[in-house]
């Protein structure tokens, strides 16, 4: 039965990804995929290895699986917690560079729950089983919240590496602004911009009349509005400013994507194709955005630090989310009600 509905899951994020592979929903379907798959194959590693004449064989081999898995979450919890104050020591302390840093002491929180559960039992029963009960009713928000983000992440990663390589020829290339240092690109939106001058390159190599647009207004610190920042980097570097196009009033990745679908349809590109160049852990949501506005084409994504990446694809995890509330709220709740239940209880008991 777990096989079928396995094949039934990859079945439908094929021909979801066949219509528009520009949908969360496929990376859904396929983590879900993943995951009874490989609950599917620990089963069959349970049934081997159960012995009805050794049953501690068992017992330890479950024990050994579930150690594995609390170092692995330790180790995640101080990882992120390192890289968190690496943020902080080369960003500043802005609250969206502190998100790796919450997110680790979260996961270490949650560890340190379950050592102290660990603790306490066998020496106090009753607190062991009101704290085991704590972390059940955690465990389902956490875990909705974790499957969501696995799928978010994982499907961005294989829709960014297919899109780099099978990406069709298009008529414009959209490059989304950055930041800017005095008058000059920052080195995030530099990375962008050579991503967006090779698929430049390669689509008017292809036969198209390829333009490229600079996308990003003026910010309140910048001296210049980023798209004039952009087609000076572009232009100085070898770029023909023929094929430059500019959209300076944006202020946000949607208008990014509506303005720069204006200043195409002014230069006669109305119903075109676009490649929408990013940074590697916005190209996801970058192209849910451009199928939600209703343009045609795909993202592209320029490499980003290492030590910039977590906390970037936890500010786009938490975008996502907030741009699905609705949803995601009705099934938070839902997973939420043993939380509800529980906390209700103690109040009671208090009373």
């Amino acid at each position: 039965m777990i096989w079928a509905l396995v094949a039934v899951l990859a079945v439908a994020a094929a021909v979801l990804a066949w219509r528009d592979p520009r949908r969360l929903s496929i990376g859904l379907c396929l983590t879900l995929a993943t995951g009874l798959a490989l609950a599917g194959l620990v089963g069959r590693l349970v049934a081997a290895i159960a012995d009805p004449d050794d049953p501690m064989r068992l017992a330890w081999a479950l024990l050994g699986a579930i150690g594995l898995a609390f170092v692995a979450l330790l180790a995640l919890g101080v990882a992120s917690v390192a890289n968190g104050i690496a943020m902080i020591r080369r960003e500043g302390r802005r609250p969206a560079h502190l998100l790796s840093l919450v997110f680790g002491v979260g996961v270490l929180s949650y560890c340190a729950l379950i050592l102290l559960l660990w603790w306490v039992d066998g020496r106090h029963t009753d607190v062991a089983r009101e704290l085991f009960l704590w972390l059940v009713a955690l465990g389902g928000p956490l875990a909705y919240l974790a499957f969501v983000f696995v799928a978010f992440v994982g499907y961005g990663l294989l829709y960014e590496w297919a899109a780099g390589r099978w990406a069709r020829p298009v008529d414009a290339v959209i490059v989304l602004g950055a930041g800017l240092r005095g008058d000059q690109p920052t080195p995030l939106l530099a990375a962008r911009l050579a991503r967006g001058r090779e698929a430049l390159d390669r689509s008017r190599a292809r036969g198209k009349d390829t333009h490229l647009i600079c996308s990003g207004g003026q910010g309140p610190d910048e001296i210049v509005p980023e798209a004039v920042a952009m087609a000076n980097h572009l232009a100085a570097v070898g770029v023909d400013r023929d094929l430059l196009w500019l959209e300076d009033e944006s202020t946000s990745t949607e208008e990014n994507l509506e303005l720069s679908a204006r200043v195409a349809a002014a230069n006669g590109i109305e119903g075109g194709r676009f490649a929408v160049v990013t940074n590697d852990y916005h190209v996801l949501r970058a192209a849910l955005l451009l199928r939600r506005i209703g343009l045609d084409g795909h993202g592209l994504g320029a490499r980003t630090a290492h030590y910039f990446w977590p906390s970037a694809i936890l500010r786009e995890f938490a975008a996502i989310l907030w741009e699905h509330r609705r949803l995601n709220m009705a099934l938070l709740a839902v997973a939420c009600v043993p939380l509800v239940l529980l906390f209700v209880r103690a109040v009671a008991s208090l009373a």
